[in-house]
């Protein structure tokens, strides 16, 4: 019997995990988001920081881009407002991330977030089920009756038809398959530009469309993009490990650290030739 409730406890935590925004972060990497801050910052190690072309790091474009290494001992907690979670779980959660801005009233609203991101060449891909989360646009309730706690789109290291790939998925729009941006070992050691434009609807005549390199590949049609019943969120960037328990079970040692690197975050409303509304 203790054993399954703490199951269900367990996957309560995975399913309706919130962060909570701490210790403030500013870069000149980062444009159009009027706050930035450190997420779960509180006792743990901050292992994001700014580094420059200068000392021989990768930049997509100006002199400095964003470093996040995510260490097994990364499992932070939040600034003790959260009704919901106080603390990651040691052994099953470990991040390094960004929280942007906490967003009101999306419905009917079109929003563009940009960024390039940069898969260091020892990057290495999870094993033993564990999820690696590099990117979600999370839901805020708010106080709104049905708005559960999850995100209306992520983007994933994923294991996929049989080999790990940058993914983009959505809750909202359970019914579309994940997006594939790349495979992980492809994107290695390169820039890849991202670009999601977004028309924010909670019923079915939402917009997403989805840009590599400046390129569309995908434009997903009448799709739901608010999760439930919500109509607010905020955008995370960084790296988000969960289900990391198996390493802890058996060979915690084992779990390797990660890096990757942002570069030109942006958050803008489309300009007038770029909207979509009324657009098919």
């Amino acid at each position: 019997m203790m054993r399954k409730i703490l199951s269900i406890i367990v996957l309560f935590f995975l399913c309706f995990n919130v962060s909570i925004a701490g210790e403030k972060f500013k870069s000149k990497d980062i444009k159009g988001f009027k706050k930035v801050n450190i997420s779960m910052s509180n006792k743990k190690v901050n292992r994001i920081k700014e580094v420059k072309k200068s000392d021989g790091f990768p930049v997509y474009e100006g002199k400095t881009s964003i470093q996040f290494t995510v260490n097994r001992e990364d499992a932070g907690c939040g600034d003790g407002t959260s009704k919901d979670l106080e603390c990651d779980g040691k052994g099953n959660r470990s991040r390094q991330e960004l929280t942007f801005d906490v967003k009101k009233k999306l419905n009917n609203k079109e929003h563009i977030y940009e960024y390039a991101i940069y898969f260091d060449e020892n990057y290495e891909s999870l094993k033993k089920r564990a999820v690696v989360i590099l990117g979600q646009h999370h839901t805020q309730k708010y106080n709104v009756k049905g708005c559960h706690s999850c995100c209306n789109f992520w983007l994933a290291d994923t294991k996929y038809k049989g080999e790990n790939k940058y993914t983009w998925q959505s809750k909202s729009a359970s019914t579309v398959d994940p997006v594939v941006i790349g495979k992980i070992d492809d994107l290695k050691g390169k820039w890849t530009h991202i670009k999601l434009h977004v028309l924010w609807k909670k019923d079915s005549t939402g917009r997403f469309i989805i840009y590599k390199n400046n390129e569309v590949i995908a434009d997903l049609k009448d799709v739901k993009t608010l999760a439930d019943t919500c109509n607010s969120g905020y955008l995370k960037l960084g790296i988000y490990r969960h289900r990391t328990i198996g390493y802890w079970n058996s060979d915690w040692e084992s779990l390797p650290d990660q890096t990757v690197y942002y570069d030109n975050i942006v958050f803008r409303k489309p300009k007038k030739e770029e909207k979509l509304k009324g657009k098919k």
